[in-house]
């Protein structure tokens, strides 16, 4: 198996692993929304407050969109060296999403919001999430041999 192969392959598990830890909080919410039915949350914010959180909250998510449209094709062009790490940053940035979601529903109590969050993280892993074929392109496009690269 050529060193390519290898990489992209502990980057997608790290990947799956991220994907899987969306899931979990996913479990999370609904654990709490029953033992502690009903959850108003652990923050009594006013209604103008958790309102405020959860736009500022969709702005940073729209933000980790950009953010996954740049950095890491910054990474890519210096080097195909850093497609590893342009993937692991991407997932973070995808993650971060699910974990805004998770933070509004531990102060508000609003689990449907959390779920907005959610389903837009998981969009993201799945428009962003790294494919082989490109990874062989960019590397073959940058003059390099996928199975020498290092």
């Amino acid at each position: 198996m050529d060193n390519l192969k290898k990489r992209y392959l502990a980057v997608n598990f790290i990947g799956l692993a991220l994907i899987a830890s969306v899931f979990a909080y996913l479990v999370v919410v609904e654990v709490l929304k029953r033992a502690l039915a009903p959850f108003t949350g652990f923050a009594d914010l006013p209604k103008s407050t958790a309102n405020l959180l959860t736009y500022v909250f969709a702005f940073l998510s729209l933000g980790n969109y950009f953010l996954i449209r740049f950095v890491p094709q910054k990474l890519i062009e210096q080097s195909p060296r850093n497609l590893p790490q342009a993937a692991i940053i991407t997932f973070a940035l995808c993650e971060a999403v699910a974990v805004y979601g998770l933070v509004l529903f531990l102060l508000t109590g609003n689990s449907f919001d959390f779920y907005i969050f959610f389903a837009f993280s998981l969009f993201l892993f799945y428009i962003f999430f790294p494919k082989y074929d490109a990874w062989e392109r960019i590397v073959r496009s940058a003059g390099s041999d996928p199975e020498n690269l290092a």
